[in-house]
This record gives C-alpha cells, structure tokens and sequence, in this order.
C-alpha cells in the first residue's frame, strides 16, 4: 500500500518481433511509401536509438487524478544503411545514393553481408525505413538482368504461390559457402532441385528475376503488412 498524494505508475512495453512479423509498426500502410530497388552496400553501421523524453500522461481514476509514466523498451537492434541505387524496380526516387534506418532483432542485419541485394523501404514522417528483414540477395546475368538463385520464397514460405523459378546463368560463378552448416541444414536450406552441391559449396541452378521476387513479396508480406 502507498502512502503518497500522488500514485506513480511504470508501465513497460516490450516490443518483441519475430522473423514473419505482419504487425511492423514501422513500415508505412500506403503502396505510395514503398520503394524498391538494387542496391549495392556503401555501409552499414549500428546506431543505437535514439533517446526520446517520455511525457506522463494524467489520467482520472476512482476520482483522484494518477499519473502514467511510459517507459519504452526496444528489443531490436539500430542500425543506418547506406546504398548505392543501381536499379529502381518500384515507387519514386531520383538520387544515386539511398540512406536508411533498419530494426533487428538478431544484431547485424542479413542483407549486408551481400555486395548487391534487391531490398524495400518505406517512407515514414519524412525518413526511410527498411521493410523488417525483406531483402533478397541478387547477381547480374548474362543477360545483363538481376536475378537471386534458388526457390523464389526462399524467405516466404507462409506466403508460398505458383511463381516458378526458371534456369538462368550468372555473369559471376555465384555459390554459397556451406562450411557452417551440417548435412540436415545443408539439405532444408540448399535442396537439390535449386542447388547443385560440390565440396562444401552450393551452386544455383536456377534463379528468378527481380521483377518477380518483388511480386512475391507483393502477394506475400507487403500484402500481410497492408501495404498492397
């Protein structure tokens, strides 16, 4: 029981994500807000968040007025991105350069370890957000496209449609290392119908272009998000 004149409560809001998140209070609801394109990594650095005063709100309870502090905790990881703009796939942007805010849950984002990646981002209050963990890695081919290797929803399997992938040929001799992996993750991650294994590395051999793997995400998350 308190003895105060004033009853001060603490009210802590978790914001815990998970890696299929549709509820991204982030991401911008209009289709307007979305741009999409190929990017290759300038930099990619943690930047904590920043610091926001927090206001008490007075409400009324049982007649006598109560203050509500709101503390809010971030679970996720702050980092800004910055790209050069090798393709515009979708939505409005004219610089050669793009920067961007980007949340995770799991530290260094999956996508910079990538030099070129088909990526999404969202316009909210006049900054860029990046669509959580929307990324495919990409490679140019020889018909001078972009295009990622493997099964089209690699990344989507709730969302998974009849979009096929189709056999194409990289300029680069792309595979994956799969040194960290053992034989059960190698075979979910890597099957053989989209990869071809040889000592130790994975190479692709089929892939899908990005005008594609942007409708998959249309039909698929950004649809679940409320952007399309």
């Amino acid at each position: 029981m308190y003895y105060c004149k004033k009853l001060i409560k603490i009210k802590i809001i978790a914001l815990l994500t998970v890696l299929f998140s549709v509820t991204y209070t982030v991401g911008q609801t209009q289709k307007d807000s979305l741009i999409v394109f190929v990017g290759e990594i300038i930099e990619v650095k943690y930047s904590p968040e920043e610091k926001k005063e927090e206001l008490p709100d007075t409400v009324i309870r049982n007649g006598k007025k109560v203050v509500m502090e709101t503390i809010t905790i971030s679970m996720d990881s702050r980092y800004l991105a910055k790209y050069k703009v090798l393709q515009l796939v979708y939505g409005t942007y004219k610089e050669d350069t793009i920067e961007f805010i980007v949340y995770d849950h799991y530290g260094q984002p999956g996508f910079s370890k990538y030099k070129t990646v088909l990526l999404f981002v969202s316009k909210l209050k006049g900054r860029l957000y990046h669509e959580k963990y929307q990324y495919f890695d990409v490679y140019k081919t020889t018909d001078n496209r972009w295009a990622s290797p493997g099964d089209p929803y690699k990344f989507d399997s709730y969302h998974k449609k009849e979009l096929k992938p189709q056999k194409i040929k990289f300029k680069e001799n792309v595979f994956y290392d799969l040194q960290q992996y053992d034989k059960d993750r190698i075979k979910a991650l890597f099957p053989q119908e989209y990869y071809r294994i040889s000592q130790k590395k994975a190479y692709p051999l089929v892939g899908t272009y990005i005008e594609d793997l942007f409708t998959v995400k249309k039909e698929g998350v950004l649809k679940a998000r409320g952007i399309f």
